[in-house]
């Protein structure tokens, strides 16, 4: 059956049935139903939500969190979950195996019942949205995309040297002028992925990549690409990470950078010396521990998880909450067995191969079929993995993985910076579903002829619902 990612339990024989596109819920997960709806109309099927529908959403509170069960009969769809995402990921198996009748009310779907949830807490998407712009619609599809999959995360790089795409009210001439998304282009994201469970993390990438930071305000952040330390510059900070989680209320995490900072010009700055000498901060891995928390404590006070790059030092590790997570993508600012060893918990991030540089490189998606969350391949010339494979033992501190586009040579890459976005997210679209699938299941479940079978027909059909009116 074409199903990606597979299912754990699924029995069918393959037999098509044709039933009345009415559904009915007998619990709170109308957004689901509304969006599933959608979705169905894109693919030719027009539902509507009725009392006795031939589709039955039911709450099982026996089920764990993000499980649900799919049981389809010749005269009728029972869904059963616990709660709303479990109601998420059954819709976007039934949107991947129906098909349109001949009249837009009914279509078939075969007979079988599919029981399943995934195995990662963390199955993730980043777009870069700082170097290049990126037309709006751009994010619902992404939205779309990992809806489709049940990839859970959509992370947001949104801000870089480049440009600062966010927008703002305590700082307005932060937001670039005409590559900034508006507040209520904002608001409309978080309604668009929230009505479909797709937990957005919005990105502020500091101290390191904030030469938009200087451009704006040159009195607080002139610094030489990276955020002073002193106090203006942290209040703006801590003030602007509030701000953000604002925009951002149905956000559980939230990505606060830390990565490929130079943060030795923190020890030739008077200002940031002093503030250190303050504070007893004696080193540079100091000041890059100080300021992560510092950052960590805003996030905390809005009931959000930070999250941060590999890019603090394991000299520095017990100035850092453990509850910060860490996405480990180099192996050389800090390996990942020192962050385990530390009590961090990671997300893998691997350079080789979930990420994505149009024109310059992307890995095959063979790559990322035999990449597991546990494996990294370094590529940093100064990792201690460089030119070998790490692989780790199964750890419950590996939360899962992500696939990751940058946009750093579109614009050198292509004429039009327009058709290089569009190449990115078509390159997202051929390995999404190899992420989804080892993310979800952590052992593979079929071969990678079986999975490119599959993908090469639900991509044709997740191209339709990409569609915007």
């Amino acid at each position: 059956m074409r199903v990606v990612p597979t299912p754990k339990v699924i029995q069918t024989k393959n037999v098509p049935t044709t039933i009345p596109a009415t559904i009915c819920t007998d619990f709170d997960c109308h957004m689901a139903v509304d969006s599933f709806i959608a979705y169905a109309t894109k693919i030719g099927i027009a539902f509507t939500l009725c009392e006795q529908g031939a589709i039955c959403v039911r709450g099982d509170d026996s089920l764990p969190a993000g499980a649900y069960k799919l049981i389809v009969e010749p005269n009728g769809i029972v869904i059963l979950a616990k709660e709303a995402r479990g109601v998420h990921y059954a819709f976007a198996t039934l949107l991947q195996i129906m098909d349109a009748g001949e009249q837009k009310d009914k279509f078939t779907v075969p007979v079988c019942r599919i029981e399943d949830s995934g195995d990662c807490a963390y199955r993730g998407m980043m777009v870069d949205l700082a170097r290049v712009w990126h037309d709006f619609s751009y994010l619902l599809n992404y939205v779309d995309m990992c809806y489709f999959y049940k990839v859970g995360v959509l992370h947001l790089h949104f801000t870089d040297s480049q440009s600062y795409t966010l927008p703002s009210d305590l700082y307005p001439e932060l937001p670039t002028k005409d590559r900034h998304y508006t507040k209520d282009q904002i608001a409309t994201l978080v309604a668009y992925a929230n009505a479909r469970g797709i937990q957005l993390m919005p990105e502020i990438d500091v101290p390191g990549h904030c030469d938009a930071f200087g451009k704006a305000y040159p009195e607080i952040f002139n610094h030489e690409g990276i955020v002073p330390m002193h106090d203006a510059a942290m209040d703006f900070m801590r003030n602007l990470f509030g701000e953000l989680c604002a925009f951002f209320p149905d956000s559980t995490h939230i990505h606060i950078g830390g990565d490929e900072a130079d943060v030795t010009r923190w020890t030739r700055c008077a200002q940031c010396v002093q503030y250190g000498a303050d504070r007893s901060l004696n080193t540079a891995d100091e000041f890059l521990a100080h300021f992560v928390s510092e950052m960590a404590k805003v996030v905390f006070a809005a009931g959000k998880v930070p999250v941060v790059w590999e890019g603090f030092s394991k000299t520095v590790n017990g100035m850092v909450s453990k509850d910060i997570l860490v996405m480990s993508w180099e192996n050389y600012y800090q390996t990942t067995p020192d962050l385990i060893d530390a009590d961090f918990r990671v997300i893998n991030c691997s350079w080789n191969p979930m990420y994505v540089v149009e024109p310059s490189f992307k890995w095959d998606p063979t790559d990322i079929y035999n990449w597991s969350i546990y494996r990294w391949i370094p590529v940093h010339p100064e990792s201690p993995y460089k030119g070998q494979t790490l692989e780790l033992p199964p750890s419950s501190s590996v939360l899962g993985g992500q696939l990751l586009a940058w946009g750093d040579q579109i614009i050198v890459g292509y004429e039009d910076s327009f058709l290089g976005v569009l190449a990115e997210r078509d390159a997202l679209i051929a390995r999404l579903p190899y992420l989804a699938e080892n993310t979800w299941n952590v052992q593979k479940r079929k071969s990678f002829t079986e999975l490119s079978i599959l993908v090469e027909f639900l991509n044709n059909r997740l191209q339709l619902l990409l569609k915007r009116q």
